[in-house]
């Protein structure tokens, strides 16, 4: 279909705005596609086929109130790294992230990146951090010793959001998404603009070319 037949409906998601959608509920899986269905299927853990049914079904969901076009097909495709977008929506973004059941997406005018992690998630901090940060990123997270596991996971999703951005993800490689400051950050010497974002349990960041006017924090309920 055409990218004229859809358009963003005036006010609801003007430029400078992002929208950080909480997906929860019960997803349908009759808005999948016959090819995402069978995608769905040949997906053998049940944690796996939940978390992706939930992500598409808010996708199309979120779309369609944006367009407020309820017959709104989404042509879902990915960029050679991996970030799916929406061929026939060009002028809307958007950025998913998930951590075992837990799905949040975030929708901007403009291009996005997201990443969100369980704030209690247990693993070896520090030799994660000697693989993939650097020096100084690695001395800040020794320095602060009891909150080392926190301060490693704002770094490793500011890191992952940068990525995410760019299209790559963390095959783009960790040490080219250097943080700055708690708002800031450099790719290849291009300025980032961080956000943290923050649920009960759950850490995120938000990474955009586009200084945030406004971030706005939604929550979608699939019945």
């Amino acid at each position: 279909m055409p990218a004229a037949n859809f358009k963003i409906e005036p006010n609801i998601l003007d430029y400078g705005q992002f929208d950080v959608w909480r997906a929860k509920g019960n997803p349908d899986s009759n808005l999948l596609s016959p090819e995402e269905l069978d995608r769905l299927h040949a997906i053998s853990s049940q944690n796996a086929r939940q978390i992706f049914l939930l992500s598409r079904c808010a996708i199309i969901s979120i779309v369609k109130y944006y367009t407020k076009n309820c017959d709104f097909i989404s042509e879902l495709h990915t960029h050679p790294g991996g970030k799916p977008f929406l061929i026939n929506l060009p002028d809307l973004h958007f950025s998913l992230s998930h951590t075992g059941s837990e799905v949040a997406l975030v929708f901007s005018r403009s291009p996005v990146g997201f990443d969100m992690e369980k704030s209690d998630r247990r693993t070896d901090f520090l030799s994660l951090a000697k693989r993939f940060f650097t020096a100084a990123e690695l001395a800040g997270i020794v320095a602060a010793d009891m909150d080392s596991g926190s301060s490693f996971l704002e770094l490793w999703t500011a890191k992952e959001a940068i990525l995410k951005l760019e299209g790559t993800g963390i095959s783009g490689g960790l040490d080219r998404a250097r943080i700055l400051s708690e708002s800031e950050g450099d790719l290849d010497g291009r300025r980032v603009h961080l956000h943290r974002i923050e649920w009960p349990g759950l850490i995120g960041k938000l990474a955009s070319f586009e200084k945030p006017v406004a971030v706005r924090m939604r929550e979608l309920i699939l019945q």
